[in-house]
């Protein structure tokens, strides 16, 4: 079984649906109600924003004039949704909820078809993915509040796919820009194009972001102003998955166990973060432009920036984590061409951290009221980082030593 490409995946499935198990036991034992979100309220919270801000385009508003509107993404996807908007939005909430779990399936299915599994291991690989959706509290919470996080993915995943045809750039750049004005934090995919000397496709993504950008370019002041007033107003400890955030909890932990020479590491936290997140990304762009100087860079090391586009972003949920399932096939594509023994060490840790990244948060607190437990998935983002980072630095060492 160690020599089946598919190990990580294995090991993230028994991780996620094992934690599930056990939480579950958890709450029978307890007697306590199995809480799984926070809300109780109908689905499609955030769904109702984006509707709301395509009904004001086409009302000739801007998609941010409401003051109760939390609309705070560019207006692309407000304009993507108009088509949903004459369905009325009962019915393209109920659409737009079906559309959510199709869309990460075929995302996922792109990206797992870009290594060359063997039939087993690619059916083991998707079997995967299928429990970090059917286990992961990621997309519990994405459903819940039908953000377009899945969009991104299956953006991110398209653009991957037809990067891998030198001729087809214009559509590979067409995606990856789709899915940086649908979130932003995807804007961090221009590093390892970069790195990689991919000028033609660095072209296209611009081209295509320019097209975007005069489209929108009335309503670039409104977007400002939503994201600075509201970023503030609408974060909070629980469900978010900024690194920013789960280095606060850690420090209110710490805190409370009466250690006085860190009573202010709470507001220290923006500066850990900050270092840290430097750190281990120029850490990655260092190793990056190293071995691409060495081996062109594969689709493995553009993957590899995914869970550094989640950390820095204050307004980044629990639910965009579902991003994280894109290195469930990187991580097995990894062990299947790995033969080190700590590089594989490397490899196991990272899959132990996508599975903390799918871990139920919400469920986990309703059962130990310990707020701690919200910073579980957000520790799994912070080792995935350093473990991508010890494996690159590790790996030219490797190369270095053989050249």
């Amino acid at each position: 079984m160690l020599k089946k490409a598919s190990f990580p995946a294995i090991i993230i499935s028994i991780f996620i649906a094992a934690s599930f198990g056990v939480i579950s036991i958890g709450h029978v034992l307890s007697n306590k109600p199995l809480l799984f979100l926070n809300y109780k309220e109908a689905y499609g919270l955030d769904y109702a924003d984006f509707f709301k801000a395509s009904e004001n385009i086409i009302n000739g508003q801007g998609p941010y004039d409401v003051s109760t509107n939390r609309y705070v993404t560019t207006p692309i996807p407000a304009i993507a949704n108009i088509v949903f908007v004459p369905l009325g939005f009962d019915n393209a909430r109920i659409l737009f909820y079906f559309l959510i779990p199709l869309s990460l399936a075929f995302g996922y299915q792109l990206i797992t078809s870009m290594f060359g599994f063997t039939k087993i291991d690619k059916d083991l690989i998707l079997t995967a993915g299928l429990v970090g959706l059917l286990f992961g509290y990621p997309f519990y919470f994405l459903l819940q509040r039908e953000n377009i996080d899945g969009w991104v993915l299956l953006f991110l995943c398209l653009g991957l796919y037809w990067l891998q045809n030198p001729k087809k750039e214009w559509a590979s750049g067409l995606f990856l820009s789709l899915a940086i004005v649908f979130k932003v934090y995807p804007i961090l995919i221009v590093l390892p194009i970069l790195l990689s000397k991919k000028w033609r496709l660095f072209f296209w993504i611009g081209l295509w972001l320019v097209l975007w950008g005069s489209i929108t370019l009335f309503w670039f002041s409104d977007f400002q102003t939503a994201l600075s007033s509201r970023s503030q107003s609408i974060f909070r400890f629980d469900e978010n998955g900024s690194l920013v955030a789960t280095i606060s909890l850690i420090s209110i932990l710490i805190n409370s166990l009466g250690i006085s020479s860190v009573v202010s590491l709470v507001n220290l936290s923006p500066i850990i973060t900050v270092l840290i997140y430097g750190i281990l990304l120029s850490l990655v762009i260092f190793t990056d432009y190293k071995l691409g100087r060495v081996n062109k860079l594969e689709t493995s090391s553009f993957i590899m920036y995914f869970p550094f586009m989640l950390a820095l972003p204050l307004l980044v949920y629990h639910y965009s984590f579902i991003i994280c399932l894109a290195l469930i096939p990187t991580m097995c594509h990894l062990w299947g061409v790995s033969e080190d023994r700590l590089q594989r060490m490397i490899i196991f840790a990272i899959s132990i951290g996508i599975g903390m990244t799918q871990w139920q948060a919400i469920a986990t607190y309703s059962l130990t009221e310990n707020m701690l437990a919200h910073a579980i998935p957000g520790l799994g983002l912070l080792l995935i980082m350093a473990g991508i980072a010890f494996f690159k630095i590790y790996t030219l060492r490797l190369i270095t030593l053989h050249s």
